[in-house]
């Protein structure tokens, strides 16, 4: 697994997923729940990940940057 984007919220981090999984590319976030479980109010310390397996990172890398069709 690789990280291809790191976030400072639940909901970014979810969008992202949800781009990628419409493009194809399964991805996973990671690190939405140590925020409540913690009960850490600085998102600093606890990074929020969008994961995706190694074979399909390029590929998610490009799709996060290329510009939404409109």
């Amino acid at each position: 697994m690789k990280v291809v984007r790191k976030f400072d919220n639940a909901i970014s981090a979810n969008i992202c997923k949800g781009v990628l999984e419409d493009n194809g590319v399964p991805a996973f976030v990671l690190g939405e729940n140590l925020v409540w479980s913690t009960g850490a109010v600085n998102t600093d310390l606890i990074s929020i990940e969008v994961v995706v397996d190694d074979e399909n990172y390029d590929k998610a890398v490009n799709i996060l940057k290329s510009k939404p069709v409109e």
